[in-house]
């Protein structure tokens, strides 16, 4: 068996179910990170530790987005953490 032969067995016998693996691992957390997440209002509320009244003062300056749906209020989780995170809105020390 020659020095390429060897080569090629091995990167067709280990390396590739390894890089086989890596990319599905990878498709699969990018899938799951284009799922849309949704805050309820208390949701919401809880991670910000806030109260309702402030939550809705908050939206009615546009600081956070809200979606209603069905009498249900709900807040994109992704909008919200990137609020948090540029300090368009802040996160309460209780």
């Amino acid at each position: 068996m020659s020095e390429t032969d060897m080569i090629r067995g091995f990167v067709k016998n280990i390396l590739k179910p390894i890089i086989a693996e890596a990319i599905a691992e990878v498709g699969a957390e990018t899938a799951q990170r284009s799922e849309k997440r949704y805050y309820t209002r208390e949701e919401a509320c809880r991670h910000l530790k806030i109260g309702t009244t402030t939550f809705y003062r908050l939206a009615k300056k546009g600081k956070i987005n809200i979606l209603k749906i069905e009498g249900k209020t709900l807040v994109d989780a992704d909008e919200l953490d990137e609020a948090i995170e540029t300090r368009q809105v802040f996160r309460y020390q209780h």
